[in-house]
Formats: C-alpha cells, structure tokens, sequence
C-alpha cells in the first residue's frame, strides 16, 4: 500500500484499540508496584479506546480531519499519566497529517517523529526507559529507515517502526534499574508498542478483533443516558454508586458536588439505571438516546443565574470518609478516583465548567491524575485554574488546612504549596504478585508499608507492616500523625495504631474512618 483512505485509516486505528484492549491486563502486571492499583493498562485502554471509538462515529472521508478528531477525543478522555502522554504522542501525529485527505509512508514518517517531540515536551521532567523513549527511538530508527528506503510501502514502514519499538521497550530495564530490579519492562511503552501491533496485523490483512466486546468499529447498541440527581439518601456512597452504574453500563462520566451526581452512561438496561438513581433522590433532568436510531427524549430545566464565589476547590477522592474530611475543611465539590480509577481530564472539565468560582483549585491527591487536571487546566482556557499537585490524600488535607478564603490567590497557593511539602505519606497494602523492590522481598497477597515512592516493608502482617511504616515515617521533627483506616481495618485496629504512636512517639495522632478500598491504612506525618 502506497496510500491510504481515511476508511482505512479508521479500521487500522480499530485493530490497534482491540490489540490494546485485548492486553490491557497483561500490560497491567508490568507495573513496577505489585499494588492492587496498578492500572497502566486500563488508562491506555480507555483513553485510546475512547478516541478511537468516536471517531469511528464521523462521516468524513479525510484521513487529518479523522487524526484531529482522535487526538482531541483522546486528550479529554486522557487516564492516568500514560493515559496523557499516550494523547499527547496522537495530537503531534495529528498535527502532522492536518488538511491530508490520504497519507502516505513519508507522512506517517513525520507524524511519529512528531508524536515523540510533542509528547517530550508535555513531560516536566522527561524519564529515559519509559514509553518516551520507545516512541522516540522506534520513530528516529524508522525515519532513518525511510530516507535510505523512500519508495517503502505503509506495510514496510510500520513493520520496521513495531520492530524498532519492541526493541526499545526490551532494552528499557537498561535504562531503568527498578525495571531491571523488578524484572519487567516498561508498562506504558508496553501498551504503546500493542498499538503498533494491532496497526501492523491490520495492514498485513489479519485486524483484531476485540475479546470482550464488539469491534470498536460496529454502532454502540442500548441507550444514551444523561441524569441530574439531587441526592436524599443520608447513607447515600458515590463510589457504591459509580460502581453500580459500571454493572449497568459503560460509564462514560459521573461526578459528585455537595449532594448532586451528574451521570453519563451507556446501557441496555435504563429502567435499571433510572430505578437505582430513583432510589437515591430526585431525578432533576434526565435525557434518554437511542444510540440505535436518532431519537431523542428530553426532560430539560431552566439554569439559575449563580453569583460567582471568590474560591471553589475540586477534590479527588475515593471514599466517603475521606470526602467527609474535605468536606470539614470547606471542600464542596468531588470527583471519584485515585485508587483502581483514575479520572479523565474531562471529568474535571465537565465539572469545573458548571462550578460559579473566579478561582478554582484542583487538588488531584494522587502523582498518577496530576497530568490529567494539568490537561483540564489548558483545556479550560476561560477559567482561572490552579492545579496544587499533591499526590496523595494527606497531603491534599493539608493544602486544605492551609487555604484562607480571605487571602490573595498568590498567597494561597504559597501556604499550600508549603503545607504539602511538610507532609510524609505512607500506606498499607496487599500484593498482587511475587516480586523484589528495594531489596525488599514480596509474595503476593502479603501487605506492604509504602513510604513515599518506597515499599518499606513486607510480609503477612498488617499491625506489624503499619508499625513498622510509622517507625520509618516518624522522627524527630514529626509532631502530628493522621491515621486513615479503611477497607480491610476498623476503629478497634486504628486505635491500637494510634496507642502504638502515643506510646513510643509521645505523639498527637487523629484517627479517621475514610472507607477507601484496598489500602487499609493512609498516614500522613507531620
């Protein structure tokens, strides 16, 4: 093939989503942390996926319109920080095919060049050994491959491009020594290269087909459903909720602020979705769509002019104990994330547009959502964003307590910025698998104590891996501690903790319920 249509164009992206889709979960496994979270895999799936999915919906037939559209689908439905910088590796190939009706092997040729400058210069601090090597090695080799090779065919050029990114992938626990400790290779440049794959089967004549669903090419079936829910259920739980709807559908956005949930999901089922939302509220506004047919049932509301406040903060988090402490603090609106889901940077664009605030902070509390609130914030252009990069929950309480609603915007950010930067975060956890890390050996279904970035400690259990985590966390200049228990603990268990801590510490120590999953206990030392 010497040229390619945009209808090929789309059924090669299709073969690529189902190769990544088929192996997310292996793609999983290759995360350094054998933790219960570890979702690489899942955020590439999502974000190309989605991409890949609506712009499979367009009528067109130009193959940069096409580019465009999947780069700018992608960069809202962007995951994780794979998740983004996979959508900032497709926004520089569609800059590079913009206004091309067909592309040819030189045009893919400068398109994955591009991909790789466009996604380096997204990344703060760029990491050699990470899905930005492969994508920059595979492209520089297969250029190198085509100057020397100008008349190659679109097959030619990508089998040397996939080969050239298998590689770099294999070579980057070279490059990364916790790889090489752990024994894998890179789960971001792993997705990036499954994509390549599925590219190249479809180009030899053999597309993937995906295992757990329909072709991504084929018309969705079931119902487009869109809710407002003013919340009255007291022992109302978003995550409960959030995880309800997935059983129902594909859950395409949901967001939590004060006592309404806005839903977007997909279903075969709506009388499900409509009675479970019933059983928690009122129904304000609900849209129906047939996605079969173009039909549409609208229930609509007139929009109350809001005076704007001078400050709202966005808050992740994954619990409703954790939410009640924000909500102590003045927080007001959530989204549901840090654990097993991150949220898209739509999600934060969606809310935020109907959040009435000339200032909002979005405290992402956890490193893994940072890009995707730093992508909202460029997205929403028209608003006064500020992205406080905490990376876990402790210390997004902390730029919490550090807030004054009477002060400058620059003087917030300064004490918030300096709260978070006198906080340790430890967690407890279980393993997911057999490994080392830090000379630290792990058998799967132990718990592990997790400082910072570090696991600590390891084995069967809990109380002593906590112990143990605090004694690393705790010295001379701590002089507050916060416990967060949760799933897998209780309040008897914390407050052998807290005894623990006033005992050999002489410390201060709150105790909070946070009903998150699968990490029993969150510290913060302060």
């Amino acid at each position: 093939m010497n040229t390619m249509n945009c209808k090929e164009f789309k059924e090669m992206l299709v073969s690529g989503a189902n190769n990544l889709a088929n192996q997310h979960e292996h793609i999983n496994s290759l995360n350094v942390f054998p933790v219960p979270d570890g979702d690489t895999g899942t955020n590439m799936n999502m974000t190309f996926g989605s991409g890949v999915k609506e712009v499979c919906k367009l009528m067109n037939d130009n193959v940069g319109e096409t580019a465009k559209a999947l780069g700018k689908n992608m960069l809202m439905s962007a995951r994780g920080n794979s998740g983004v910088i996979l959508s900032q590796i497709f926004k520089g190939i569609y800059r590079a095919l913009d206004q091309k009706q067909t592309v040819t092997a030189e045009d893919f040729c400068g398109a994955f060049e591009n991909g790789a400058k466009v996604a380096y210069k997204a990344v703060m601090k760029p990491v050699e050994g990470t899905i930005l090597t492969v994508v920059r090695e595979s492209s520089e080799d297969a250029s190198r491959y085509f100057s020397m090779n100008k008349s190659c065919t679109i097959e030619q050029y990508f089998d040397v491009l996939t080969e050239k990114a298998r590689k770099s992938l294999d070579n980057t626990p070279e490059l990364l020594p916790v790889l090489k400790e752990v024994g894998v290779v890179d789960s971001g440049g792993a997705g990036y290269v499954s994509i390549l794959e599925g590219f190249c089967r479809y180009l030899h004549g053999d597309p993937v087909r995906s295992r757990d669903q329909e072709p991504a090419e084929n018309k969705e079936r079931g119902y487009c459903i869109e809710v407002q829910l003013k919340v009255r259920n007291k022992s109302f739980s978003f995550d409960s909720f959030k995880k309800s709807m997935n059983k129902n559908g594909s859950v395409v956005n949901c967001v939590c602020e004060e006592d309404t949930v806005r839903l977007h999901v997909h279903t075969l089922k709506p009388g499900d979705v409509l009675n479970r939302c019933q059983n928690e509220g009122v129904l304000e506004t609900i849209k129906i769509e047939n996605l079969e047919i173009e039909h549409n049932v609208t229930l609509d509301y007139t929009v109350r002019e809001v005076e704007n406040v001078r400050y709202a903060t966005v808050s992740v988090v994954n619990g409703k104990g954790i939410e009640h402490m924000f909500r102590q603090l003045g927080v007001e609106y959530f989204i549901s994330g840090g654990q097993t889901m991150n949220p898209a940077a739509g999600d934060f664009v969606e809310l935020i547009r109907n959040i009435h605030a000339d200032n909002v902070f979005i405290l992402p509390n956890n490193g893994n959502i940072i890009m995707a609130a730093q992508q909202a914030k460029k997205t929403l252009k028209d608003r006064n964003v500020t992205v406080i990069e905490t990376r876990s929950i402790p210390e997004g309480l902390s730029a919490c307590m550090a807030f004054n609603g009477e002060a400058e915007l620059e003087d917030n950010m300064a004490n918030m910025l300096d709260a978070v930067a006198n906080v340790k975060t430890g967690s407890v956890t279980t393993a997911v698998k057999d490994t080392s890390y830090n000379n630290v050996a792990i058998s799967k279904d132990d718990f592990m104590g997790i400082f910072g970035k570090d696991i600590v400690v390891s084995n069967h259990d809990m109380m002593d891996v906590t112990e143990k985590l605090l004694d690393a966390m705790i010295d001379e200049d701590s002089s507050y501690v916060t416990v967060i228990y949760g799933v897998g603990a209780d309040k008897k268990k914390a407050a052998e903790i807290e005894k623990y801590i006033s005992d050999k510490y002489q410390l201060d120590c709150g105790i909070n319920d946070g009903q998150q999953d699968l990490y029993p206990f969150i510290i913060g030392v302060e």
